[in-house]
């Protein structure tokens, strides 16, 4: 039979969309990243249209703060907490759920939006979460019965959607673990990093791409190339002149990206001083600089560190130093009755001159509720554009 003569009168809409759905497609390429935040969780086609246009993730990263103090030390801990994401220049929290604390600890934060979790207890595994789409993976433990709680780093390659280039690593003594969640082929690989030792102040990681950078307190540098078929660790010693004196075991070492190049941060405990390097790989050198490069501000965190674009009240050439006290327990603040109101993040500006100092420094105090002594890290709000890519558990 023929189809009926369409009604000039009524226009055909998409099946459980509203009329001011069509409004907010229009507008929506114009809203801020934090008005995305609130406007995405009014009904399920707004949803639909968030994930299509997807929003820029802030320019200036969050800070995620400690866990807040539980109302009871004997209560059971709960399977979610409710964790505050700082956003400094705005001046604004927001708060996501992300995997009990009593459980899981955080271990690292990525560019894409995921933070990486491992569980305390039994079960042993790790927790790949991004706190605002609510998608979160769950991966077994690389180390067979090793315990969570020993030494060991871990970073992200990519984003989980992007399955291709996607690379769970985690690194631990003369170890380096990878695996590729989600993929048809996810089981976790080992290789041999002969003469690396974990070191809470000393070393850390960065990934490039699919290469992944270690290096540890003495400042040799191990890398892989896990997009290659038949990947291996290389090393290098390498020189690292640094300008002002540092005494044994003060040195804090972060390796931060910024175009496709590693450079390492070094600091004393107490971030009084800062040392600026660029990674020359093939001359095993680190290459001295005498300002953050770029116009950028630099923030530092064991697992979080990044360059990043300048923000209000943030200039080029600023430093950022996010707040964790397993580094440096000479930084924790205490008085007589307990311990002192907790900081989160200092802030700092590198002198342009030769010696390297820094010529202000302020801590910066969360004034909203009590906090627990816990890590802060740095956090990269972002959403992937098709969440239906990334597999939850």
């Amino acid at each position: 039979m023929a189809a009926p003569p369409p009604n000039p009168g009524k226009t055909p809409k998409p099946r459980g969309f509203f009329p001011g759905d069509r409004l907010f497609a229009s507008l929506a390429p114009y809203v801020s990243f934090a008005d995305h935040l609130s406007i995405r969780v009014v009904c399920h086609s707004w949803r639909f249209f968030c994930r299509r246009v997807g929003r820029a993730p802030p320019p200036f990263p969050w800070l995620m703060l400690p866990e807040p103090t539980p109302a009871s030390p004997a209560a059971p801990a709960p399977v979610t907490v409710r964790r505050q994401f700082y956003d400094i220049p705005g001046g604004r929290p927001y708060a996501y759920d992300v995997p009990g604390e009593g459980y899981h600890r955080c271990v690292a934060s990525s560019a894409y939006g995921w933070l990486v979790f491992v569980s305390v207890d039994a079960p042993r595994r790790l927790v790949l979460v991004n706190p605002i789409s609510g998608a979160r993976v769950v991966v077994s433990w690389p180390f067979g019965d090793r315990s969570p709680n020993a030494r060991f780093q871990a970073a992200l390659t990519s984003s989980p959607a992007d399955r291709s280039a996607f690379f769970l690593v985690v690194a631990t003594d003369r170890l380096v673990a990878y695996c590729r969640p989600g993929h048809q082929d996810q089981a976790w690989r080992t290789l041999r990093a002969p003469g690396f030792r974990y070191d809470a102040a000393g070393s850390d990681i960065v990934t490039v791409g699919a290469m992944v950078y270690l290096i540890d307190s003495r400042r040799k540098v191990w890398r892989a190339d896990l997009g290659d078929p038949e990947p291996k660790v290389e090393r290098r010693n390498t020189a690292c002149p640094l300008p002002f004196p540092f005494e044994e075991g003060s040195m804090r070492h972060y390796l931060v990206e910024s175009l496709w190049s590693v450079h390492l941060v070094v600091t004393d405990e107490h971030h009084a001083r800062v040392a600026l390097f660029r990674l020359d790989w093939d001359k095993r050198a680190w290459v001295a600089l005498d300002r953050v490069g770029g116009d950028r501000v630099l923030l530092l965190g064991r697992g979080c560190s990044a360059f990043v674009p300048p923000a209000a009240g943030r200039p080029p050439g600023m430093v950022l130093f996010a707040h964790q006290p397993s580094l440096s327990l000479a930084d924790v603040d205490v008085d007589s009755g307990g311990a002192a109101p907790a900081w989160f993040w200092s802030e700092t500006r590198l002198n342009n001159g030769s010696d390297g100092f820094l010529v202000m420094k302020k801590k910066m105090n969360h004034r909203e509720g009590q906090f627990t002594a816990g890590d802060s890290f740095w956090f990269f709000p972002a959403i992937d554009p098709d969440e239906s890519l990334v597999r939850t558990s």
